[in-house]
């Protein structure tokens, strides 16, 4: 059998949608055979919901509203690069999403869109290993990004703080025009604060090389989906809570 099949069955049987059935097919002989009382069909409940949480078209529903609110990724000219933090792991590597926005912020930096590159929350406890090896510096040095073109902010631990943190560095700087990375979903909420500051923001789509579109039936169902939610959820909240404080 070859890899690209075994990885298809694999994906087809270990499934949400095999799984979905696999309860409800017992469920349904038992009820059939009157060894399970359940005259309002309660016990498909599980299964359906199963399968509406963990299906791409739910998702899509789901996070259209944050879509439409997403500003518009553009590539201009900068005076700097601001790329966000998406957390670093205890061995001193980043976390996927911090890979994939430093590596869009690098890709800025060497296309000359602007002349340093500035991490926001870029390292968090404990700080073993060192500040130069470790999170999304590690990727930009990796690229050929040199250290006096990179500038990582350490205290802040949140969306709100990135951006008092980040004002702050800018000022002393005299920059007022910057690039800004992140992942789509986080794009609003991280411009709209440094908008607060009085920036010139140019939002700029970190994942815009890796949209979730699937083709093939079997991924319309993914347990990925049940984390797509959380995220766009989690974002929701955030954006919420920012409105209500008056933080954008």
């Amino acid at each position: 059998m070859n890899q690209q099949l075994k990885s298809v069955l694999e994906e087809i049987i270990f499934g949400p949608l095999s799984f979905s059935i696999l309860i409800c097919v017992p469920y349904i002989v038992l009820r059939k055979q009157k060894k399970i009382s359940d005259s309002g069909w309660w016990g498909m409940t599980m299964p359906i919901l199963l399968l509406v949480f963990s299906s791409d078209l739910f998702y899509q529903a789901f996070s259209a509203p944050l879509k439409w609110i997403t500003p518009v990724s553009e590539k201009k000219k900068a005076e700097a690069i601001i790329v966000a933090s998406a957390g670093v792991h205890p061995s001193g590597a980043p976390t996927h999403s911090s890979a994939i926005r430093a590596h869009a912020a690098g890709l800025l930096y060497l296309e000359k869109w602007a002349p340093e590159i500035l991490v926001a929350g870029g390292v968090m406890e404990p700080y073993i290993p060192p500040l130069d090896i470790k999170g999304i510096r590690l990727i930009l040095r990796g690229m050929g990004i040199p250290d006096d073109a990179i500038l990582v902010e350490t205290k802040s631990k949140n969306t709100h703080e990135n951006g008092y943190a980040i004002s702050e560095i800018l000022a002393e700087k005299n920059i007022q025009r910057v690039l800004v990375v992140s992942h789509d979903y986080h794009l609003f909420r991280l411009v709209s604060v440094l908008q607060k500051y009085n920036l010139e923001v140019i939002p700029f789509k970190a994942n815009r090389s890796y949209p979730h579109e699937p083709s093939e039936w079997w991924h319309q169902f993914e347990w990925e989906n049940f984390n797509r939610l959380k995220t766009v959820a989690h974002e929701y909240v955030g954006i919420i809570i920012y409105k209500l404080t008056n933080k954008i």
